[in-house]
């Protein structure tokens, strides 16, 4: 079987993506992919967390549990799970839009609002262009995901391996071919 690599990259204020972002890397672990997670940092100055106690809470406490994503684990990642909260803040698209090419990649980005609402958000379309401008190959969520959030990621990510696990192959022969 061919090793794959995914990386967990989220953006949570609360913990509900958090959450989310867990069973997504639960169902990579049961695709058998080898997997990292990853938060994105803060964009908001310190007062303005502070003045919420349970965001700064969650952030005080994802602060010790997370880093922030390296280029290292871009790098060793084949496929890259990309969570952001239903009221989408701009964290994540700031931070793809700060990163290099990753063509041969496969992104499977999701919202909290998509995975429980079976909505095509306007913030998750625009993570869907965030992350095809820096090349990634963009799987698409579910449009519904019927009962359970949890177990919809679970399965969103599962499939997204499998795909990964099927092209990579060709990915690493087509890379290499236009590499100079």
């Amino acid at each position: 079987m061919t090793e794959l690599n995914t990386v967990v990259i989220f953006y949570s204020r609360y913990g509900n993506t958090e959450s989310l972002a867990l069973s997504a890397g639960v169902g990579a672990i049961q695709a058998r992919a080898n997997v990292r997670f990853r938060k994105v940092p803060e964009i908001v100055d310190s007062q303005t967390a502070e003045s919420d106690p349970q965001w700064k809470q969650n952030l005080d406490r994802m602060n010790q549990e997370y880093i922030a994503p390296r280029e290292i684990d871009l790098e060793w990642a084949d496929v890259l799970v990309l969570a952001i909260p239903s009221e989408a803040p701009d964290e994540m698209n700031r931070y793809l839009y700060a990163l290099k090419n990753l063509t041969g990649k496969i992104a499977a980005p999701f919202s909290s609002r998509c995975i429980t609402h079976g909505e095509k958000d306007p913030p998750l379309l625009a993570l869907y262009a965030a992350a095809a401008r820096v090349g990634l190959m963009v799987v698409p969520a579910p449009a519904e995901t019927a009962g359970d959030p949890i177990q919809g990621v679970r399965a969103h990510v599962r499939r997204v391996a499998e795909i990964a696990r099927a092209l990579k192959p060709h990915l690493a022969t087509s890379n290499s071919a236009a590499a100079p």
